[in-house]
């Protein structure tokens, strides 16, 4: 996959010799059902059509930029690993957008002559919600209505679970909710997040403690004990997990392994979050209690 970073101040007489393509829009948090529906129909489409599949993301939120008075967005999928979700789904261009001030002012028709038209795009696939330009008020409907003929587009209608649209909002509530064991059914799979161990860990003769260090702006489950899944070198194991602290730039988790001889300082460590075991938000914890009990957090 060829990735490449587009400021928005860059000289768009760079683009004009892009090779043609079908580009899929959005931001696409989470990479969810819905957002995979999209990426499978431009691939498909992109096929018929013998063009390169493209994705055209953006980077930061637009939330960061239209509302900077808020609270710094958290993500489902910080962009590398969005990057590489989108690697797997077989997108072989993949086009990061500078979300600045100056790109929220494009006219829906810039938008259009300037990110798609610029970038060689033959075809646009969309959600059926998907907005553009200043103030979003490009959408679907006028984006057909440009220059007909010239510009294919397709708009994925609506994919729901139990009456409810797939969405990364509604991830995002499950998880501050608590409810990680439904999000497979919006996600096709469990939350999962990466870090990095600290060097300090605790040892007993039937468990491992790591203290794991989340570094990126991963959107975090409420506070609480979870059994998890962790994976280090391609081997998974059975676990549990305690948000013990953030300080806005990291979060620092607790977490306790069964049945695990391998010593994963500076390795690669995911954690996918299977179900919700007790706890309440904003609750203390007394540790010492947690590991009288691991015959009932494991």
């Amino acid at each position: 996959m060829e990735t490449i970073y587009i400021k928005s101040s860059m000289d768009q007489s760079t683009f004009t010799e892009m090779e043609a393509c079908v580009l899929a829009l959005g931001f696409f948090d989470g990479v969810h059902i819905g957002h995979q529906k999209i990426l499978e129909t431009a691939k498909q489409i992109a096929l018929q059509k013998q063009c390169a599949f493209g994705v055209m993301t953006f980077y930061p939120h637009p939330k960061d930029i239209l509302f900077p008075h808020m609270e710094p967005m958290t993500y489902l999928t910080p962009l590398p690993l969005k990057e590489d979700r989108f690697e797997k789904l077989g997108v072989e261009k993949l086009f990061v957008v500078e979300f600045s001030p100056e790109f929220a002012r494009l006219s829906p028709n810039d938008f259009v002559e300037q990110y798609i038209i610029g970038l060689g795009c033959i075809h646009v696939v969309a959600g059926f919600d998907y907005h553009y330009g200043y103030k979003g008020l490009g959408n679907m409907k006028t984006l057909a209505e440009y220059n007909p003929g010239s510009l294919g587009v397709t708009t994925v209608p609506k994919i729901q679970h139990s009456d409810e649209k797939i969405s990364s909002t509604a991830i995002r509530k499950l998880l501050d909710e608590g409810h990680v064991q439904m999000i497979p059914m919006y996600l096709g799979d469990y939350y999962e997040i990466n870090g990095e161990m600290n060097q300090s860990s605790l040892f007993n003769k039937k468990h491992q403690f790591l203290n794991l260090i989340v570094k990126k702006r991963y959107r975090m489950p409420k506070p609480g004990i979870y059994h998890i899944q962790v994976e280090i070198d391609g081997t998974h194991y059975d676990g549990t997990c305690h948000q013990i602290a953030s300080n806005g730039q990291h979060t620092s988790l607790l977490i306790q392994l069964k049945d695990c001889s391998v010593f994963p300082y500076k390795k690669r460590i995911k954690v996918k979050w299977l179900s919700y075991q007790y706890g309440k938000q904003n609750e203390s914890y007394d540790m010492n209690e947690y590991m009288k009990k691991d015959e009932l957090v494991i």
